[in-house]
């Protein structure tokens, strides 16, 4: 059984990226979960009912709409928009940490189908099995990579006959050969591994947080209608995970590493139901840490 433990004090490290959380006013509980020993059975029904009531609220809005009543469509509205935004401001900062946990993550490879994909699920697949493919030549090979629609629209605003395809962004370890020519490595990668389009590739060597750096150049894309309930990003199983200390372990850890020579890089208050008053900051340690 896991052991269950109470702490006010929490820290979060991804690398040289620190993160530290202290709860002002409520203690967090860890440790406890419920059991859920569910049959299949039991299972299917949950899903059925899921699946229901996500149908009667769509009903329910279209209703509401053909009666007039906009406040209370934009309500729900808003309401499901706060949870979208929730779910993507968490998968932004789980690729965020792993990032950042993987320092030897620096080159930025694009993944683009030569002909319009639409359909996320044949686009994955066909992405997984070029994965497999690269594996297998190069066995070190590691990655993040993110999924992306491109634009609906084209240069001159009119609306594309597929709609935007699927195009992926990988932070990886890929070894270019010694004063490679790029163009010329770009495409012999993409007839040999990627098979379905195009690849382009940089390395970034200038950036100290990758993490903000890879969150911020995916913008809001990810708020695609298209990705909702879909898998996000990908990545590597052997990557670096991100470091979770709580209590005296992390207490710890901050008075030896972090409190004697650092200032914060970003600090801010906040509230919520859940977690009552949090204070949160934001660390960069030195390379010799």
């Amino acid at each position: 059984m896991p052991m269950i433990e109470l702490y006010d004090f929490k820290l979060i490290k991804s690398g040289k990226e620190i993160e530290v959380y202290v709860y002002k006013t409520k203690k967090i509980l860890k440790g406890y979960t419920r059991k859920k020993n569910h049959t299949e059975e039991q299972k299917i029904l949950i899903k059925e009912k899921q699946a229901q009531a996500k149908q009667k609220e769509v009903e329910y809005m279209e209703l509401m709409e053909e009666w007039g009543c906009e406040q209370e469509v934009a309500d729900l509205h808003q309401t499901q928009n706060q949870k979208t935004t929730f779910s993507i401001s968490r998968t932004r900062t789980n690729i965020r940490r792993l990032t950042n946990a993987n320092p030897h993550l620096r080159k930025f490879l694009t993944l683009t189908f030569a002909e319009s994909t639409t359909e996320l699920l044949e686009a994955n697949h066909l992405f997984n099995t070029a994965m497999k493919r690269i594996l297998r030549a190069k066995p070190a090979f590691e990655y993040i990579a993110v999924v992306e629609f491109q634009k609906d629209i084209d240069y001159y605003g009119n609306k594309k006959e597929k709609g935007g395809s699927v195009h992926y962004h990988l932070l990886c370890n890929i070894v270019l050969p010694d004063n490679a020519d790029t163009f010329a490595w770009e495409r012999r990668f993409a007839m040999k591994y990627w098979k379905n389009g195009f690849v382009k590739i940089r390395e970034v060597n200038t950036v100290t947080n990758m993490g903000a750096y890879f969150c911020k150049y995916l913008g809001k894309d990810m708020f695609d209608k298209r990705m909702f309930g879909k898998k996000k990003f990908f990545c590597s199983r052997q990557l670096n995970k991100p470091v979770e200390m709580t209590g005296g372990k992390a207490i710890s850890f901050f008075n030896k590493f972090v409190k004697p020579t650092l200032k914060p890089i970003f600090e801010k208050t906040f509230t919520s139901e859940y977690t009552g008053k949090v204070e949160y900051s934001a660390y960069t340690l030195k390379e010799d840490s």
